[in-house]
């Protein structure tokens, strides 16, 4: 009897199969060289479908003793071996190894094995869950500059809705983190940028999710960071911001306890952006912004001393600038913040007296005309004098107070008569408006609008302010 031994050959399907598994490593590793991630995302997928294909055509072809079924054996431990790489090394084992790392608390590992699917595998699978496990990982270690970079990598690529709550909380505490540690280093630039950030954001929260409980936590710290934005801006000269931050935190947050801070901020704010005018010589800017300063601090009740800032301000500034500063005002009919400047100039810059005496008689003279005033009474003409341009006034004191008379028309004039004595006053004949006051009372005024002619004498007398009051 003879036994049949001759070996048969391959099929053609075998032979197709052969060629599309040798066009199938050639394929994988052109991929590997283009395209990295693609490619460790593939692999195992298709180790997996050749290795059941070689076991069975392995099979077939040893069953039928047909030549070259070896190589099916070949591919098959070819493949496995490639599925056992694919567990070991690449992108999947990075993010098994990254992930364990995370939950074990290692962060240094799992940034390092997130990082490196990044950087080489950007276009696989993992790509996506490895942005949020960096991003994660870098925000348990403190470290919120680059929190932020990977969260805004994923809102750019569609990641991460930067629209929810839980992106906008981390983004919005991410920047207030980085900041208080600027502001603690005294970086304040750096602080008041990512202060600004952060109130930013979390407006948006309180405003879109308005119930959330990050919203009731949030409106105890913005006030903070609004406050602490403003010092930072003053700290870098950036004056006009510091003031707009100030008056969102008075206006947003009226019983806050920082509002009392805030109002006499605003004061410093101004003092400072002063200074800096003073020093460059632009003497107008910073009258100007003074002036503004006093009326906001008046109009927030802030306590502040205006002797000491008037001389530090008015001191630095040449007396004809002062001056004609407060000329201009009581030209346009400012004549409070005039008066003030005026009472500054005849104390430290008595030179200067004459230039303004017109001036502040007219400002004094419409303060009292428009205050609660007593009506000066006629004044009494008495006889002639031979003076053809100018007029004579006696005017008698009688009361127990210094009065001051102010004289406005074709000149102006003013006058200290004290107590139990009179003055005559010599004045160019015209219209003239007059107005008088009392040292120490400040509530018993005296107005009265005039014509006096040339080459006459008139007499006004002035009793106690009890009897004037009458």
């Amino acid at each position: 009897m003879y036994e049949y031994t001759r070996k048969s050959k391959l099929g053609l399907g075998s032979i197709l199969l052969i060629i599309l598994f040798i066009l199938t490593i050639i394929g994988l590793a052109v991929l590997f060289f283009i395209n990295k991630g693609k490619f460790w995302d593939i692999l195992p997928i298709t180790c997996i479908v050749i290795i059941i294909l070689s076991l069975i055509f392995a099979i077939f072809n040893m069953a039928r003793r047909a030549e070259g079924g070896f190589i099916f054996i070949l591919f098959f431990i070819i493949f496995l071996a490639g599925l056992v790489i694919s567990s070991i090394f690449g992108p999947f084992a990075l993010s098994r190894n990254a992930q364990k790392a995370l939950d074990s608390g290692d962060y240094s590992t799992a940034i390092d094995n997130y990082n490196e699917i990044i950087e080489s595998y950007s276009s696989g699978r993992y790509y996506d869950d490895s942005l949020k496990g960096i991003t994660s990982a870098f925000q348990k270690t403190d470290d919120y500059e680059n929190t932020i970079r990977y969260i805004n990598l994923s809102i750019e690529q569609g990641i991460l809705d930067e629209n929810t709550l839980e992106v906008k909380n981390i983004l919005g505490e991410s920047y207030a983190k980085i900041a208080q540690k600027a502001y603690d280093e005294k970086n304040y630039e750096k602080s008041a940028v990512n202060f600004v950030l952060a109130i930013n954001i979390f407006k948006e929260i309180t405003a879109e999710f308005p119930n959330s409980d990050e919203a009731f936590i949030l409106s105890y710290k913005v006030p903070e960071y609004l406050f602490k934005a403003a010092g930072s801006h003053i700290d870098t000269g950036n004056y006009i911001q510091s003031i707009d931050l100030l008056n969102e935190l008075i206006e947003q947050y009226p019983e806050n306890e920082l509002v009392t801070k805030a109002k006499k901020l605003i004061f410093e704010s101004y003092m400072k952006e002063i200074s800096d005018f003073i020093e460059d010589g632009k003497y107008k800017e910073a009258l100007d912004e003074y002036l503004l300063a006093q009326n906001i601090a008046l109009k927030n009740n802030t306590d502040i001393s205006t002797n000491i800032y008037d001389e530090n301000i008015y001191s630095k500034i040449p007396s004809d600038v002062l001056s004609e500063y407060a000329i201009s005002l009581a030209l346009d009919k400012n004549y409070v913040d005039a008066i003030h400047i005026f009472d500054y100039i005849f104390q430290n810059y008595p030179d200067n007296s004459e230039k303004i005496t017109r001036y502040y008689s007219l400002c004094k003279i419409e303060t009292i005309k428009s205050s609660d005033f007593i009506a000066i009474p006629e004044i009494i003409y008495r006889f002639n004098i031979r003076d053809e341009i100018n007029f004579q006034l006696t005017i008698s004191n009688n009361s127990d107070s210094v009065i001051n008379i102010y004289f406005s028309g074709n000149t102006g004039g003013i006058y200290k008569i004290n107590p139990k004595t009179k003055a005559d006053i010599v004045f160019p004949a015209d219209s003239y408006k007059i107005a008088v006051e009392y040292d120490g009372n400040n509530e018993v005024k005296h107005y009265g609008e005039f014509v006096f002619e040339a080459g006459k004498r008139y007499t006004q007398i002035f009793n106690p302010i009890a009897q004037e009051t009458d």
